[in-house]
């Protein structure tokens, strides 16, 4: 046969295949309602007409962008309301807005009850900056192209002003402009090539509409580049292509989709995504094969800040700490469908999911989530012996400026929970005045070590820190759970280590949240269990509990004093432990891109709250530093960084030692 015509048919089944359970995963959501499903069209309609009946916003100035919104999202129910949900029961649902008043740099938080489309609250938030993406700070770009000093600034550089754009960052903490107005600094990059201007920075105060202060460091590189820019839309292909690899389950899905919970033989949980935080699973469960019955881990968890800071010594570069989630809601504003068979495999079930634009319209992003099960390897095997494991997996993905990532949770039938994040896109580049790297003028370097790397000549892929901060509400077959670290130790020489080979590992229990302020140690593989005091796991009174494994721990490059120490003091611990409150949701503060210090977690543990036995959240803080190779240009391939969920002591021995192996009888009894 034909190769084109079996290709083609090969795609014709996966786009008839994925389509099927596209339209039943889509019917699933709109049969089944429960507290904790996001928001969709109508409700994100629904607030900004109440807002508008109730006269707190004008159409027209919504239109005009004048008044935008920030931030709409589920108002979650309490968390005792939810535990006590049964279906079919009436609940609460409410939607939190934030509203932005651009002209008067005035925010407001509303809540809108959605069961009655009667407005429960609005109120003024002093002295804070918007989350979200507006279409009026593009009036920063007019501001500067408009300021003789700018102008005069790129003439001395012989740079024409109508071939340069100009982008910014929130100035937060490094604003000058004293009154609490929204502040940017910008620079000028080469409209073409998107290289830079070195060296010339604009402080805008954007509610006056006016240059504060032009910063000119001095006249480096400032020649139009040739470089030539990632654009998808004029990809060639100069590869060989490979053969396909198409994953198929022909016997059918060994998970169903109830509305937005996911249920397998081994798993159940729920999900959402959120127009800040992005996915978010809630109410995760395990069915233990011992109880015969279905255990919870977690009620709620999700990637609670995102921020991405860079390591060049220049104005721009230490006002370039993207808080990704805190400042930009993650970008979702535009619908970004996934790549079936690229960001998720063809057997995945896709979902659409509903987001906002500034002026709360509705936004559909089609193919939003992909869920699918996978070979995990062997689940165990001894000798000749081995069984196979399948991973049920969910995965999100958002595009943040020049990067985009993933996230995915990953879940186990021995009880693990892997989360993946996944870190793709375009790194960030500066104009330099070298043209390689053999050598590097004085400004260039520190001991010889240069802040990035040459991808073109005159262009640097500067060096910077990805980081990732989770907050997970567990409750580790219950509520009230206590955290307890464990450190492998050698055992010192003496009566107690005659041989000088005994190993334990230690173990100390939090008591308050200065106790629990810990960070990674990798000689001694610390780890952080989270456990039920009040129960016994098993025959040998151990309590059950989930161990918290996290990966090497990076740490903040940037010192003390720096804008980052100043606005994201959270980075500098990877482990805190909270008592659970409702509106302590966000690690860096709910308005990162205000002018505000030690927001977030560095506040709220101040007073040191007792953490044992109690409904607890714990946040963990993952980072990878980037020293940008020459491979990483044009566009750079996968990169990752994972944490783990682990049983330890949840069951009283191995939970799918039983598990039958995958032969043709099974295989025969499954057609049937």
């Amino acid at each position: 046969m034909n190769n084109s015509i079996v290709s083609r048919s090969i795609i014709t089944t996966v786009f008839i295949f994925v389509c099927v359970y596209l339209s039943a995963a889509q019917e699933s959501v709109e049969r089944y309602k429960h507290p904790l499903d996001p928001l969709n069209a109508r409700e994100l309609q629904t607030v900004r007409s109440v807002l508008e009946e109730e006269g707190k916003v004008e159409s027209k100035r919504i239109e005009n962008h004048e008044v935008a919104f920030g931030m709409i999202f589920l108002h979650e129910p309490h968390k005792e309301e939810v535990l006590q949900y049964k279906e079919g029961e009436e609940f609460t649902r409410q939607a939190f807005a934030s509203v932005y008043d651009y002209p008067n740099n005035k925010l407001y938080e509303a809540i809108i009850d959605l069961n009655t489309e009667q407005l429960v609250s609005y109120k003024h938030i002093p002295g804070k900056q918007p989350v979200g993406t507006f279409e009026m700070d593009s009036i920063a770009t007019e501001i500067a192209r408009a300021d003789p000093e700018m102008q005069e600034a790129l003439k001395r550089r012989g740079v024409p002003i109508d071939s340069v754009e100009f982008s910014g960052n929130y100035a937060a903490d490094l604003s000058i402009n004293g009154k609490g107005n929204r502040e940017e600094i910008v620079s000028a990059s080469f409209k073409d090539s998107r290289v830079g201007i070195r060296g010339l920075y604009a402080h805008i105060d954007l509610t006056d509409r006016k240059v504060l202060k032009i910063v000119d460091e001095g006249e480096g590189f400032s020649e139009k580049s040739d470089l030539k820019y990632f654009d998808p839309d004029s990809l060639e292909s100069t590869l060989e292509p490979m053969k396909p690899v198409i994953i198929d389950q022909p016997y059918g899905m060994n998970y169903k989709i109830r509305g937005h919970q996911v249920i397998s033989p081994y798993w159940k949980f729920r999900y959402g995504i959120h127009n800040r935080e992005g996915l978010v699973i809630y109410d995760v469960q395990y069915f233990d094969p011992f109880q015969k019955n279905w255990r919870k881990i977690m009620y709620r968890g999700s990637i609670a800040e995102m921020i991405v800071n860079y390591g060049s010594p220049e104005l721009d570069e230490a006002s370039n700490n993207y808080f990704d989630q805190g400042e930009f809601r993650f970008f979702q504003e535009k619908n970004r469908p996934l790549n079936a068979g690229a960001d998720a495999p063809e057997n995945a079930t896709y979902i659409d999911a509903w987001v906002h634009d500034d002026k709360a319209n509705p936004v559909k992003i089609d193919s939003a989530v992909a869920i699918f099960e996978g070979y995990g390897g062997a689940l165990w095997r001894h000798g000749k012996v081995g069984r196979r494991a399948t991973d049920l997996s969910i995965k999100y993905y958002i595009k943040a400026g020049n990067y985009d990532y993933g996230f995915e949770w990953i879940f186990k039938e021995d009880g693990t929970i892997q989360v993946n994040n996944e870190l793709q896109g375009i790194v960030h580049i500066h104009s330099v005045d070298r043209q390689d790297d053999r050598s590097y003028p004085e400004d260039e370097h520190y001991n010889g070590a240069p802040y990035g790397v040459t991808v073109h000549p005159n262009v640097e892929a500067n060096n910077h820190q990805h980081w990732h901060v989770w907050r997970l509400d567990l409750d580790v077959d219950g509520i009230n759970n206590t955290v307890e670290e464990k450190n492998n130790i050698a055992v010192p020489p003496g009566p107690k280590n005659p041989y000088r080979n005994a190993v334990v590992a230690q173990t100390d229990v939090f008591e308050n949240e200065h106790d629990a302020m810990r960070d990674s140690h990798a000689p001694s593989s610390r780890r952080w269990r989270i456990m039920n005091d009040d129960k016994e796991g098993g025959k040998y009174g151990h309590h059950p509990g989930y161990v918290l494994v996290p990966k090497k721990g990076t740490v903040p490059l940037a010192r003390e004093g720096s804008s980052l120490s100043n606005r994201a003091k959270v980075l500098w611990h990877h482990l805190w432990v909270t008592p659970y409150e409702r509106d302590e949701m966000y690690p860096a503060g709910m308005y990162p891109p205000s002018d505000q210090q030690f927001a977030g977690l560095p506040e709220w543990t101040k007073n040191n709250r007792n953490i044992r036995d109690e409904d607890i959240v714990v946040w963990y803080v993952m980072g990878k530093s980037h020293i940008v190779r020459p491979e990483d240009w044009p566009i750079m391939n996968h990169a990752s960084m994972s944490f783990k969920l682990t049983p330890w002591a949840f069951f009283e021995s191995n939970p799918v030692w039983g598990k039958p192996p995958v032969h043709e009888k099974i295989i025969e009894s499954m057609r049937d």
